[in-house]
Parts: structure tokens; C-alpha cells; sequence
């Protein structure tokens, strides 16, 4: 969706450059972090939940400010469920799981008011059956069901890690019920 700049209401072109220079701001810190470290390489170890929260809150309270100043706009409430899509992500990624299962959770609230406005958005239905599957939702079987369902030539790969994920979940339930490990 592109913005016509000349017709964007001032209070858009007000959340665009605090976006901006919340942006900026963040990779600056970045920057001068790395010469305050001398350049030396992150370790390997799981990230504090610290680290983290210093890199993704501001970008979630700049979203949030966005979607509060349009509530009407699923491209701006989807962006909410990203941030904290990415959070989770960066989260799971350095092995804290369970810090990651509240903004998977997060993510999808927002998913679901994006939803609620553009209720055929392929890449918001498939990042909420992302996040209720890495959340461990029972809800997750049938968002990965709807998201394949949609079958958008354009997310081609995507449906094709969700397949392999609905089947994950589907053979963990069968487990679950029967009573002997998942494969």
C-alpha cells in the first residue's frame, strides 16, 4: 500500500517520522554500542530478556502510537502484530521459549484486529498461524488450515512451511491422544 504524501494527513506524516527516528535512533545506539564493545562478535548465548526488550519496545510503542491514531487500519494493526511477531521470534531463536509464548500471544491479538478489517490478508493469516502454532495454541490447527486454504501463489514457500508444521501439530495431537511420543 503506497502512501500519497501530498493527500496523508499530518497526523500520518507525524507517526512516519517518529517511526523514523525511532529507526535511526535504534541503529545509532546499535553503532555506537558495537565501538563501545571494541567490535567484538555477540556471543552465542541465549539473549537476556533485557537485550531484547531494549531493541523491541520502542519499536512496539511506536506502532502501537500508529494504530491508536487510526484503529481503523489493518495495515497499521498488522504492523503491531509484527513487531511483536519479530520480538517472539528473536525471543525463540535465542532458546527463551517460554519469554517468546507472550508476544506470539501479542502478535496474534493484533492479527485478529487486522483480521477483522481485511479478513482475506494472506500474509497476516499466516503469520497468525505462525505465531498460535511457536505459541503452542490449540488453536493452531485450524489457522494453518485457513492459511493453506488461501493458497496465495505469491506465499508459495510459506504454505509450504505451514503444511509441514499442520502436520508436526497433527501428529502431536495423535500422540497426545494415544498416548505415545510424537516422531
Amino acid at each position: 500500500m503506497a502512501i500519497n504524501k501530498k493527500n496523508s494527513p499530518l497526523w500520518v506524516k507525524i507517526v512516519i517520522i517518529i517511526i523514523a527516528i525511532t529507526f535511526v535512533g535504534g541503529v545509532g545506539l546499535a553503532g555506537f554500542g558495537g565501538l563501545v564493545n571494541g567490535g567484538s562478535t555477540p556471543s552465542k548465548t541465549p539473549a537476556g530478556a533485557g537485550t531484547l526488550t531494549t531493541k523491541y519496545q520502542p519499536q512496539v510503542d511506536s506502532a502501537l502510537a500508529a494504530s491508536k491514531a487510526d484503529p481503523t487500519n489493518a495495515t497499521l494493526l498488522a504492523n503491531v502484530g509484527h513487531v511483536y511477531y519479530e520480538w517472539a521470534v528473536a525471543e525463540y531463536e535465542s532458546g527463551a521459549v517460554d519469554l517468546s509464548r507472550p508476544h506470539w500471544t501479542a502478535a496474534v491479538a493484533y492479527y485478529d484486529q487486522a483480521l477483522a478489517i481485511t479478513p482475506k490478508d494472506a500474509v497476516v493469516l499466516g503469520n497468525k498461524a505462525f505465531a498460535l502454532t511457536y505459541a503452542e495454541s490449540p488453536d493452531a490447527k485450524a489457522a494453518l488450515e485457513a492459511f493453506i486454504a488461501t493458497n496465495d501463489t505469491a506465499l508459495k514457500s510459506q504454505i509450504a512451511n505451514a503444511k509441514e508444521l499442520l502436520a508436526q501439530v497433527v501428529a502431536n495431537e495423535s500422540a497426545a491422544t494415544s498416548g505415545t511420543p510424537a516422531p
